[in-house]
């Protein structure tokens, strides 16, 4: 479990060679997701429920209900020797 603070990674998805990552970033606690998310984000802002939130190092946030998260360590492990795809959490998000 991460604490607010923690450095930590975004993954969209992965597949058997490729990561689609989101970016690396600052865990900053639980917060009611803003309008921008789409999907689960939705609901869960509709229903006032906090969600983990990312503070991403290129200034764009990203909540847990969006991605694959976890301790940077981890997510890099998790990366491994595939190949990265980096994606834009705005893009991803006009798209749903």
């Amino acid at each position: 479990m991460s604490k607010i603070g923690d450095r930590v990674g975004a993954i969209l998805k992965t597949t058997g060679d490729t990561v689609e990552l989101i970016g690396y970033g600052t865990y900053v606690g639980d917060e009611i997701p803003h309008d921008r998310v789409a999907g689960m984000g939705e609901l869960l802002r509709e229903m006032e429920r906090p969600n983990p939130k990312i503070q991403l190092d290129s200034g764009q946030d990203v909540f847990g209900c969006e991605c694959w998260w976890g301790r940077e360590a981890t997510v890099l492990k998790i990366i491994g020797e595939r190949s990265i795809v980096n994606v834009d959490i705005d893009n991803v998000r006009s798209c749903l």
